[in-house]
């Protein structure tokens, strides 16, 4: 049987279902009579909707109160389990929770009730990293900034959940004698030798005839966690051989075979460690090589600089001839410029006495044409000729 499989088999007992309420709402199992515990089955709740909703719906009637139909109201219980963190935890519980309400209306319970019962759902987390999807309040108030508002308000969340997380104390924190602490503690096992006595530790807690079931079920567990801690080294004594005591055979072989598995293991380390060692030396040279790689380097900057400081010292005398070169062109076309301002004066007169002086003798040309031409016109060609 798989992990998941045990774990939700073990929690199919009432008695176990009873421990998980103590731990989750210790302030409220007083007003509840745990001896009424029922699993709801398709006779109360269609089976497939039952499949849909939740890994387990419980029910639990209160010590006090009347419904509609003389009895005492019922408290329905979804049961989740998690071996992962599941961000939309609360958005699955408000939809399980909706979808209970609805079977519950179409069968006529809320009819003859008078009321919807209230829902309490439990999420049972036995995974490795720690719970990180809010629980209380859902993922609604768990991000608000004031503490106080996410309690005033924690209530009115239809999507809260209560988490019984099994890492968040130590093995030997949780109560002693409940029976939802027993399967903690057995995952808390680190070893398959720690596994076999825990088991004979929890099933001790729990003798006589009536716990016989709740002392498989635990076996059962812990057989599904002994296939991951012994690696299919050995076989978790049976059921009956615990309840005889015959396990101290299999402590015996467990003892013979350490020595053996420590041989194995060491074995295995050393030529780890070999490999690891290899891989460090090879490191340790790599590093050791780019040391003198920077030494040589350091010593061969100053040869470096100074080939590079003669080298732009003489690249920078060029430039700096260049630069004053093209300096004095500038002043000297300052100067140019200056000059040609003061000579476009000059200039400027003599072409503008010049111009007058030509204007001067075309205009006395053309007064001369004038008048001959008038004379021709008067005297005759002739006679104009000789005037």
């Amino acid at each position: 049987m798989d992990h998941d499989a045990a774990h939700k088999l073990y929690h199919a007992l009432p008695e176990v279902v009873a421990d998980l309420l103590r731990l989750a709402v210790p302030n409220l199992v007083d007003d509840l009579d745990l001896s009424t515990l029922d699993r709801m089955s398709g006779e109360s709740v269609d089976t497939r909707l039952l499949t849909r909703v939740s890994d387990m719906v419980w029910r639990v009637r209160f010590e006090r109160g009347r419904l509609a139909d003389g009895t005492r109201p019922w408290l329905l219980l979804l049961v989740e389990f998690q071996s992962t963190v599941d961000r939309r935890m609360a958005e699955r519980v408000r939809e399980y929770t909706a979808m209970l309400m609805e079977a519950l209306d179409r069968n006529g319970t809320v009819k003859r009730e008078g009321s919807p019962p209230p829902v309490l759902a439990m999420v049972v987390y036995n995974g490795s990293e720690r719970w990180t999807a809010g629980g209380e309040a859902g993922g609604v108030t768990a991000g608000l900034a004031a503490p106080r508002v996410a309690r005033l308000l924690a209530p009115f969340q239809p999507q809260a959940y209560r988490l019984v997380d099994a890492g968040a104390r130590s093995a030997h924190d949780w109560p002693p004698e409940n029976r939802v602490a027993a399967s903690i503690r057995l995952q808390r096992s680190r070893s398959a030798g720690e596994l076999l006595g825990r088991l004979r530790e929890e099933m001790a807690r729990f003798p006589g005839e009536g716990n016989e079931a709740l002392r498989e079920g635990l076996h059962v567990w812990a057989r599904a966690l002994w296939s991951h801690l012994a690696d299919g080294r050995a076989e978790l004594p049976s059921f009956e051989e615990l309840e005889r005591g015959e396990e101290d055979k299999m402590t015996t072989l467990l003892e013979a075979r350490a020595e053996e598995w420590k041989a194995e293991w060491l074995a295995e380390g050393i030529e780890k460690g070999i490999e690891q060692g290899i891989e460090k030396g090879r490191a340790e040279e790599r590093a050791r090589q780019g040391e003198r790689m920077a030494t040589l380097l350091e010593a061969r900057a100053e040869e470096w600089k100074a080939e590079w400081l003669a080298e732009g010292i003489e690249k920078g005398i060029e430039q700096g001839i260049e630069k004053g070169r093209a300096e004095e062109r500038a002043r000297q076309g300052e100067r140019m410029a200056t000059l040609l301002e003061a000579r476009a004066e000059e200039w400027k007169a003599e072409w503008l006495a010049e111009g007058i002086e030509k204007g001067i003798e075309r205009v006395r040309a053309e007064e001369r044409a004038l008048l001959d031409h008038l004379a021709e016109l008067k005297f005759g060609a002739r006679t104009a000729e000789r005037l």
